[in-house]
C-alpha cells in the first residue's frame, strides 16, 4: 500500500506492505484522516515524543524511531463483510488494538494510521458511521471525543464564565462542545485571526486577541459566579500564566499537552485557592456518543474542515500547519 512515512522530522510517501490483521482485527480501507496537533508534535519533535512516551507511558506511546505511519482522526470503508457490517459501509474506532499489550494505531510499526490506504482495526471496538454523515466529518470524532471529555471532566453546574485558551483544533473542539451543552457565556483567546472566525463559527460568544485583551476581566465572564479556564495550548510557562491571571478559586482543565519541561509557581495557585484538573483523551462510551452527536448536527463540525490532500500533500500540509493563519483541520484522503 502507498503511505506517507514520518522518522525523526521527515515525512515521505512510499509503497509500505500491507497490515496483517491478528485474530480479531480486520483491514480497513482509510477513507479521511484528520491531521492533529499530536502529530505535529511527533513529526517536530520526535526525540522529546518518545523519550516523554517512554518515561511516562499512557496513551502518547511513541516509542521507536523507526518509519511510523502517522494518524489517528479517521473514517474508514469496511471491505468485507463482518456481522452487521458490510462491505463499504463506514467505520470509526477509537485508535488502539485491543491486544494483550495495547496498541496504538498512528503510533506503532504494528499499527499504521490512518495516512495510509490501508489499516488495522479491533473488530469488537468498530462503530459503524450513522448513514448520510460525511466522511471528513466522521473522521473528526477523535478530537471532538478529546472536547467532549474535557467539558465533561469540567463538571459544570451552570452560571459558570468560560475561557478557552487557544482555539487550535483542541480549542476548537472544546468551544464546539461547550456550546453544544449550552455551557457559557465562552470566552475564545487566540493570537491568530483565521481561529478567531473558527471559533465564531463554533459559537463562541466572544474572541480576543491576549495581545490586544486580556479574556479574564471581560464583563461576560466576571458577572458569573464562578470561572472555568480551558488551557489548549500545551506551550512552557502557560499553565503558569493562567495561575496569574484566573480570578479567585477558578477551575483550570488542562487539555494541551506540553511535551517540555514546564514550571509553574504552587503558591500563586495555593493563594488563589485554584482548583487544577489535567484530562487526557476520552472513555469508549465518550467516543460513541460524540460520534453520533456529529450525525445529528449537535456538533457542527462543517467549519472545522478548512483543506483536504492526498498522501502526497502530507508533507507540505504538516509545513502549512506551523502558520496558524493557514488552516483549520486539514483531512488526508490517501485514496484521491
Amino acid at each position: 500500500m502507498r503511505a506517507a512515512l514520518m522518522e525523526r522530522e521527515r515525512l515521505w510517501v512510499e509503497d509500505v506492505p500491507d497490515p496483517t490483521p491478528a485474530e480479531g482485527e480486520v483491514v480497513v480501507k482509510s477513507v479521511a484522516c484528520g491531521i492533529c496537533g499530536s502529530d505535529l508534535h511527533a513529526a517536530r519533535h520526535t526525540e522529546e515524543f518518545v523519550a516523554t512516551s517512554i518515561e511516562a507511558g499512557g496513551a502518547f506511546k511513541l516509542t521507536t524511531f523507526d518509519p511510523v505511519v502517522l494518524g489517528h482522526e479517521f473514517c474508514a470503508e469496511v471491505m468485507e463483510t463482518r456481522g452487521d457490517l458490510r462491505a463499504g459501509d463506514l467505520v470509526c474506532s477509537v485508535p488502539a488494538l485491543d491486544r494483550p499489550v495495547t496498541v496504538g494505531v498512528g503510533y506503532s510499526t504494528e499499527a499504521p494510521g490512518g495516512f495510509g490506504e490501508y489499516m488495522l482495526l479491533s473488530e469488537r471496538l468498530l462503530m459503524p458511521v450513522p448513514h448520510g454523515t460525511p466522511k471528513d466529518h466522521a473522521a473528526l470524532t477523535e478530537p471532538m471525543a478529546v472536547g467532549y471529555h474535557a467539558v465533561n471532566m469540567a463538571r459544570l453546574v451552570g452560571n459558570e464564565g468560560i475561557v478557552v485558551i487557544g482555539a487550535g483544533p483542541v480549542g476548537l473542539a472544546v468551544t464546539a462542545n461547550l456550546k453544544a451543552r449550552g455551557a457559557g457565556p465562552v470566552a475564545v483567546s487566540e493570537f491568530s485571526s483565521r481561529r478567531r472566525d473558527l471559533a465564531i463559527a463554533l459559537g463562541a460568544d466572544v474572541v480576543v486577541d491576549p495581545r490586544e485583551r486580556s479574556p479574564y476581566g471581560l464583563s461576560e465572564i466576571t458577572g458569573r459566579d464562578r470561572t472555568v479556564v480551558f488551557e489548549c495550548v500545551g506551550v512552557p510557562g502557560m499553565i503558569d500564566e493562567i495561575f496569574l491571571n484566573a480570578p479567585q478559586r477558578a477551575r483550570i482543565v488542562i487539555v494541551g499537552v506540553c511535551l517540555q519541561t514546564d514550571h509553574s509557581r504552587p503558591l500563586i495557585a495555593v493563594n488563589k485557592e485554584l482548583n487544577v484538573q489535567y484530562v487526557l483523551g476520552y472513555t469508549v462510551r465518550e467516543f460513541h456518543e460524540t460520534l453520533h452527536h456529529i450525525a445529528d448536527g449537535k456538533l457542527d463540525v462543517g467549519p472545522i474542515v478548512t483543506h483536504t490532500v492526498a498522501l502526497d500533500g502530507v508533507a507540505d500540509a504538516f509545513d502549512d500547519l506551523a502558520r496558524p493563519n493557514a488552516h483549520g483541520k486539514v483531512i488526508v484522503r490517501p485514496w484521491d
